[in-house]
């Protein structure tokens, strides 16, 4: 923890926030925990309340574990418009850097990250730091180092989005993140925790996971499924994650059809030369927006530009179209690896 830095940052950072300033935190679309927790830390820090610094989001929250924490925990997200955001005196954002949102915002002055790929200098305060792998672990620094209390309430809701970002530990975690976890550990609400990480799922689930299971086959420890029309994205994201735990299986696609998209949640292991950011990337994004990190991805394609390039929108031939594109894309990718240097022995 460079308490030095963080320091410096907090002093900049209260620099730019006057007394009386009404400040609009700003969440990424459908917000995730880490988001969340990172914009309830920011207003804590800045001694403010919900009415004099709300939480926004252009698109409300979707995923039931993601609700859950919202009610479990009372977190209120008003629904974003670029007039309304226009009527505050600063515009502060976590998680999330302003290129994301194009014009929708009137400006940026706040913008605390920890994700790459954004070109620096769209607010007059930046906090961005790629190698951690939550927001939240930089915003517990920044509660630590100011000596600020960090709540029951605060700390469930920050370990959760260190956890959920992280994949509980396993994904792009520094020792500055083990350490936020190892201190906020003791002062979370671990019923709560448990409640927001089982959230109810509908019946429709247990039939759509019937079907599905009827066709999953692991070729090449690859798993292509098409779910056909769902009525909550998250299904095809629930149903990516649990294919990924079957023996032999390396790369799970999951698709459905959704509000006239074709949805796609990709999930891998993350090993040397697998990246499931790179591949939807590479595979979509002339016809919808597509990336991700290198473990987890998804693309959203409206189904009329997938028909205009692929012919058809019909279940049976999205699936196995999908069988092959991905198929080349890991071959390709498994390919353009670079190879262990030989043994300096020969062996």
């Amino acid at each position: 923890m460079d308490q030095a830095l963080t320091k410096q940052k907090i002093k900049e950072l209260r620099a730019i926030v006057g007394d009386g300033d009404r400040v609009a935190i700003v969440l990424q679309d459908d917000p995730d925990p880490d988001a969340m927790s990172s914009g309830i830390a920011l207003r804590n820090l800045l001694g403010r309340n919900k009415q004099t610094t709300p939480l926004f989001a252009f698109k409300p929250v979707t995923r039931p574990e993601n609700l859950t924490m919202v009610h479990m925990l009372e977190i209120e997200i008003q629904p974003a418009t670029t007039e309304d955001l226009r009527a505050f005196d600063k515009i502060a954002m976590v998680d999330v850097q302003p290129p994301f949102f194009g014009d929708k915002i009137p400006r940026a002055d706040i913008a605390i990250d920890h994700h790459p790929g954004y070109p620096g200098g769209a607010a007059p305060f930046e906090d961005v730091r790629v190698k951690y792998g939550a927001t939240a672990t930089i915003m517990t620094e920044y509660l630590v180092t100011a000596d600020e209390k960090i709540s029951e309430r605060l700390a469930t809701a920050l370990l959760y989005g260190i956890r959920s970002d992280t994949l509980a530990l396993s994904r792009r975690v520094t020792d500055d993140d083990l350490q936020a976890f190892a201190l906020l550990t003791p002062l979370a609400n671990y019923s709560l925790l448990r409640q927001i990480d089982r959230p109810e799922l509908p019946l429709s689930f247990a039939q759509i996971l019937a079907g599905a299971m009827k066709r999953l086959v692991v070729k090449d420890h690859l798993v292509v499924l098409n779910l056909g029309t769902v009525k909550r994205d998250d299904l095809i994201v629930q149903m990516a994650d649990f294919c990924l735990q079957f023996e032999g299986v390396s790369w799970v696609a999951v698709a459905g059809k959704l509000e006239g998209k074709l949805v796609i949640s990709v999930r891998n292991h993350g090993m040397s030369g697998n990246n499931a950011g790179e591949a939807v990337k590479g595979l979509f994004a002339d016809i919808g927006s597509a990336g991700g990190h290198r473990n987890m991805s998804k693309a959203v394609i409206p189904l009329r530009a997938w028909r205009r390039r692929e012919g058809t929108t019909r279940d049976s031939q999205i699936e196995a179209r999908l069988r092959e594109l991905f198929t080349a894309a890991i071959k390709a990718q498994a390919s353009a690896a670079p190879r262990p240097a030989p043994s300096r022995n020969g062996n």
